[in-house]
């Protein structure tokens, strides 16, 4: 990974973000040393500071790195053309990746963000930034449908963006918590079921996946 050339060390620095983003994601940024991160990248202290600046810097860079590896392909499924799929189908993306044995559960991001206080405000910035952009992907999806007749143009789809946004983050901490498959696809059921609750009256009453009443849909999602 680490290799000399012309006095100089040099490494690949896409690997060595992947090594830091494991041990951050698994350990969290508090627990991290820099003796942690040393060992995990096989990179020295020197290199990784005149490169990254200190452990914050280096924690920025991978925080970057895990949006392109993790966070755009989740959100690439928002371009699905069916809006209510497209929101289904980013829910489910999270569902997958908790099943993946390779990586630490929960999410890099929520986990952060349950760190903030004590993480530092540079970090607490770029962690909403984040959000705020899945947010915002969220929302066009929804304006969309909203156009397209698929959602009751009543609703507060600012509202109902930010309600996605946490069913996410949720689905992350309780993966956190408990590994349990089959809890998160419960939550990402009755998530969807709001969605249909959202529905104009006549498709709701035209019979489909919002026909029927759901116990628990929360009553600021129904049509006024």
């Amino acid at each position: 990974m680490q290799r000399q050339m012309a006095g100089v060390k040099q490494f690949d620095r896409g690997d060595v973000l992947e090594r830091a983003m494991a041990v951050f994601w698994r350990n969290g940024y508090q627990a991290t040393s820099i003796q942690d991160l040393v060992d995990a990248t096989s990179v020295n202290r020197g290199s990784l500071y005149t490169t990254f600046g200190d452990k914050r810097g280096l924690f920025l860079a991978v925080l970057e790195h895990y949006s392109q590896r993790f966070g755009e392909p989740m959100m690439a499924e928002l371009k699905d053309p069916d809006p209510r799929r497209a929101i289904e189908r980013m829910l489910e993306a999270i569902v997958r990746r908790s099943r993946d044995s390779r990586w630490p559960r929960g999410c890099l991001y929520t986990n952060t963000s349950l760190e903030c206080p004590g993480a530092g405000d540079d970090i607490s910035r770029k962690i909403a930034e984040l959000m705020a952009q899945q947010e915002s992907a969220i929302y066009q999806v929804l304006r969309r449908a909203q156009a397209d007749g698929a959602i009751d143009r009543v609703q507060d789809s600012r509202a109902l963006a930010r309600f996605f946004v946490g069913v996410a983050h949720g689905l992350n901490v309780v993966n956190k918590a408990s590994p349990d498959p089959a809890m998160l696809k419960d939550m990402v059921s009755v998530a969807m079921r709001v969605w249909d609750a959202a529905k104009p009256q006549s498709k709701r009453r035209s019979g489909g996946q919002g026909n029927t009443r759901t116990r628990g849909v929360p009553s600021s999602v129904e049509p006024h």
